[in-house]
């Protein structure tokens, strides 16, 4: 296959700027670059985009993909509320699948501070039809007695080898468990639709086609749990089918030896482990997220909040990742999680640094101590944020934190000053449907779609719409340490995405009206939106 790409709007990523020219495709990857007064071109056919903007295709940074994709075919529904009896009334409402009523969506923190519900208001909508509801941060798992039953979970069948908690009410089991204990069940349910994932998984990759996208991080859901529900091998039975390049992330462990046999097994341009993953605290809804001083309204007495691993042994698992060469991406949203995991991953550096081309990687950061910005700027380290994080429940943040932590949470502009690189993701399903369209608007304007706050939520943290699109194309490439993707230069895989507009001339509004006119993938056009109309 050999053709060119015109177009009057090619975005240059490393100068965040366009150019007027053709992009030339031979058997899959960009052969050269051509500016318009070029005489001398190739002589095949031409694909003439000219008024439309040529871009990378989207990644997505930050995915948990067999749980999307179960949730795109309609096997887990979404649920919330703001009551624990208006979620379960949703509950009993649901749709049964392998004799399960799964949701996924709801939030301790929408019943206000300190509220967990429990099995027994599941149980008055759920009956006898075993129910699990995941929180919407999929830190956290709530099961009906049905449910309890079906598991075989008693105090005594809990395992203790991992870390979480389970929550008791009047001495009894109350069907909700934190971390890597929920984890741990919530795969246990899943097990039931491995036989469905195939096509689910493949149906869901023609979704992310729509969007723009063309490459996930597919990232570990926990780092304890024996199941991390990340499926190499399942990714492996469907590659030659795949429409998206998968780099997949399991748990790091103390025994690197099997990981390190993992990665050289994995290594093909559709499917790639891109190294391993951990969690240093958890979410700041469940309290769990790790910060230097009490939330602003306590649990309990020195309420901090917990490192999911004794901070020893987080220590020793990112210089072994390391040592080891294998880049590792750490969960960190609390303040104090993100200045142990920038100073353990700048002494990895120093000690055991990567190989070129690989990347370390910080999730989420959510509640910036703006003291530590210094130490976001590291060689071979990619900041890995959500700016769609940002909008949920943005009208909590002061409850949660403090109204002065909440101020400089999500600080994206000040990452960029700091010198640090940005990758884009949606971290689906803690949001879902999220478009990476969606996600340059929300770093751009800092509003919901709505245009919520009126005054934009700390407005001073806003990007430039080319700062945005670095960040979900070449930034998001090396969060997921790939060179051969990103950019449109000279030797790199033609993945690339059409845009009916020039995205840099255009108000931040008119992003959300933006259309994806056509995505590529290792230069076979794999969405194209007059054919799907």
């Amino acid at each position: 296959m050999h053709y060119l790409v015109k177009s009057n709007y090619i975005f240059d990523a490393e100068k965040r700027e366009t150019f007027s020219g053709y992009i030339e495709v031979y058997e899959g990857t960009i052969q050269n670059l051509y500016l318009n007064d070029t005489t001398d071109l190739p002589n095949c056919p031409i694909i003439d985009y000219s008024e439309q903007m040529m871009i990378p295709s989207f990644i997505d940074a930050h995915v948990h993909f067999y749980l999307s994709s179960l949730i795109h075919a309609g096997h887990i529904h979404y649920v919330s509320g703001v009551t624990p009896e208006s979620v379960a009334q949703k509950a009993g409402e649901l749709p049964i699948h392998q004799g399960w009523r799964i949701g996924i969506g709801w939030y301790a923190s929408d019943f206000g501070q300190q509220i967990y519900p429990d099995r027994w208001v599941l149980d008055t909508y759920t009956g006898s039809i075993p129910t699990m509801l995941i929180s919407g941060d999929a830190h956290t798992v709530w099961f009906n007695t049905a449910a309890l039953q079906t598991l075989a979970i008693t105090s005594a069948t809990i395992p203790n080898e991992i870390s979480g908690e389970r929550l008791m009410k009047n001495g009894e089991l109350s069907g909700v468990f934190l971390e890597a204990i929920a984890i741990y069940y919530i795969a246990g349910v899943l097990e039931k639709f491995k036989a469905q994932a195939p096509k689910a998984c493949l149906t869901y990759m023609a979704h992310l086609n729509k969007m723009g996208i063309t490459a996930v991080g597919d990232v570990a859901l926990t780092g304890e749990s024996p199941d991390d529900l990340v499926y190499p091998e399942l990714y492996r039975s469907i590659e030659s089918e795949a429409t998206v390049r998968m780099s997949f992330y399991p748990a790091m462990r103390l025994n690197v030896s099997p990981l390190q046999k993992m990665s050289a097994s994995y290594q093909s341009p559709m499917l790639q482990m891109g190294g391993v993953k951990q969690f240093f605290d958890g979410v700041t809804s469940s309290h769990t997220a790790l910060l230097k001083e009490p939330y602003y309204v306590p649990y309990g007495e020195h309420d901090v909040g917990t490192s999911l691993l004794p901070i020893e042994l987080m220590h020793e698992l990112i210089l072994l990742a390391n040592q080891a060469d294998l880049p590792i991406r750490i969960h960190a949203i609390g303040d104090r999680a993100i200045q142990l995991t920038l100073t353990y991953l700048q002494e990895a550096q120093m000690n055991y640094p990567l190989s070129a081309g690989k990347y370390n990687t910080v999730e989420h950061l959510e509640v910036m101590d703006p003291i530590d910005l210094p130490l976001t700027r590291q060689t071979n380290l990619v900041l890995s944020v959500q700016p769609s994080h940002l909008l949920v429940g943005y009208d909590t943040l002061d409850c949660e934190v403090g109204p002065e932590r909440a101020r400089n949470m999500f600080p994206f502009q000040s990452f960029i000053q700091s010198g640090a690189t940005l990758a884009f993701g949606t971290d689906t399903p803690v949001v879902l449907d999220i478009t990476p369209l969606q996600s340059i608007y929300y770093a751009v304007a800092r509003q919901t779609d709505e245009g919520l706050p009126t005054e934009a939520l700390m407005p001073e943290e806003r990007m430039t719409i080319g700062d945005a699109l670095y960040a979900h194309t070449q930034g998001a490439a090396k969060a997921l340490s790939r060179t051969d993707i990103g950019n449109l230069s000279k030797g790199k895989r033609a993945d690339f995405v059409i845009l009916n507009r020039n995205l840099l001339n255009v108000s931040a509004q008119d992003i959300l009206t933006t259309e994806i006119v056509a995505t590529y993938l290792s230069g076979n056009k794999v969405y194209d939106k007059l054919e799907s109309n």
